[in-house]
C-alpha cells in the first residue's frame, strides 16, 4: 500500500526576537538563551528532515549549513559550550525549545579567546577590502565576482561589528584594529600581491563563491533574530564603513603603484647613463671626494 502521509514541514529554525527587545537593551543572557534555542530547534528540524524522502535532500543540506553556522556564531558571541552541547542533545531527542526551557548552569567562557576570534574576523574584513584592487589590476575580476566580493565585505563588516557589540568589546581590546593609515594598508596589499598565483586564486574563490556569501548572510540573520544589532554600539565597536575601507585600500594601492612606477623610471634613467655599481663610490673611498663647501653665512637683518 502506498504511503499517502504528507511530509512534515520543519519548524522555524530560530526564535524571533520580540519587538520590545530593542537591540540596545537586550541583555546578553537573553541573547545567549535565544541562540541556544535556535540551535536546539534547528537540530530538531534536521532530525525530522532526515526521515523525509530524498527529494528534500537540498533542504536538509541547507539546514545543516544553518546549524553549523549557528553553532559557530553562538560560540563567537560567548554562549557557554555546555549550553550549546545541551541544546544539540535536546534537539537530537526531538525536544523543541520553548520560552520556559531550562538550561544547565553556565560554565565560564574564555574572554581572551573571544577577543582573539573577533580579531581574526576583523583581519579577514581588512583582507576582503584589500584583495579587490590587487586582483582587478591583473584583469581577473568579472562584474559578478566584484558584486559578490562587495556583498561579502558588507556582511563581514556586520559580523564583526555585531560580535563586538554582543561581547561588549572594550576600547582597549580593539585598540589599533581599525587602522586607516596608508602604511598599514600597503603592507596588507603587499602580502596579497606576494602570494603565489594558486594561493591568490583560492583566496579569491573563497571570498566570492556564492556558498561563502550565503553563509555570511545566515550569520548576520541569526544574530539579528536573537536581538543583536548596532543601534546602541559604542563607537569603538564600529569599524569604518565598508565603502571607506574599500576607498582606503584603493588609495593605498594607487599610491604604492605610483611609487613603484616612479622608482622604475629612476632605475631606467640611471641605467641609460651607463653608470653601474662598478663605477660607483665604494665604501671607504670618500678621500677622493672634494671637501664639503662651507655653508653660507646667514646674516640677520637688524630689527629697527
Amino acid at each position: 500500500m502506498a504511503d499517502t502521509t504528507q511530509p512534515l514541514e520543519p519548524a522555524s529554525p530560530v526564535l524571533s526576537a520580540s519587538p520590545e527587545n530593542n537591540p540596545g537593551s537586550t541583555p546578553p543572557m537573553l541573547v545567549h538563551r535565544r541562540m541556544a534555542a535556535a540551535i536546539q530547534n534547528v537540530t530538531v528540524d534536521l532530525m525530522l528532515l532526515a526521515r523525509e524522502p530524498h527529494s528534500r535532500i537540498q533542504t536538509f543540506r541547507d539546514l545543516s549549513i544553518a546549524g553549523r553556522v549557528l553553532h559557530e556564531q553562538a560560540a563567537a558571541i560567548g554562549v557557554p559550550a555546555n549550553w550549546i552541547d545541551y541544546a544539540r542533545q535536546a534537539g537530537q531527542e526531538g525536544r523543541k525549545a520553548t520560552g520556559t526551557s531550562s538550561l544547565p548552569p553556565r560554565r565560564p567562557v574564555s574572554r581572551s579567546l573571544l577577543i582573539a576570534q573577533l580579531h581574526h574576523q576583523a583581519d579577514t574584513l581588512s583582507t576582503l577590502a584589500a584583495v579587490g584592487p590587487v586582483r582587478r589590476d591583473r584583469g581577473q575580476v568579472s562584474a559578478q565576482a566584484a558584486d559578490k566580493l562587495g556583498e561579502h565585505l558588507r556582511l563581514q563588516w556586520l559580523r564583526v561589528a555585531m560580535v563586538a557589540t554582543a561581547i561588549n568589546a572594550t576600547e582597549d581590546e580593539t585598540r589599533g584594529w581599525w587602522a586607516t593609515d596608508t602604511t598599514h594598508w600597503q603592507r596588507r596589499l603587499a602580502q596579497i600581491q606576494q602570494q603565489s598565483a594558486p594561493d591568490q586564486g583560492r583566496q579569491w574563490r573563497e571570498f566570492t563563491h556564492l556558498a561563502s556569501v550565503r553563509e555570511a548572510r545566515i550569520r548576520v540573520a541569526a544574530m539579528r533574530m536573537v536581538g543583536i544589532d548596532l543601534t546602541a554600539s559604542a563607537p569603538h565597536q564600529l569599524l569604518p564603513a565598508p565603502h571607506l575601507l574599500e576607498a582606503t585600500a584603493e588609495n593605498a594601492w594607487h599610491t604604492a603603484s605610483l611609487e613603484s612606477e616612479g622608482g622604475a623610471r629612476i632605475d631606467a634613467a640611471v641605467a641609460a647613463t651607463g653608470i653601474d655599481d662598478a663605477h660607483s663610490i665604494a665604501d671607504g673611498d670618500t678621500h677622493d671626494l672634494p671637501p664639503p663647501t662651507r655653508s653660507p653665512q646667514h646674516h640677520v637683518e637688524p630689527d629697527f
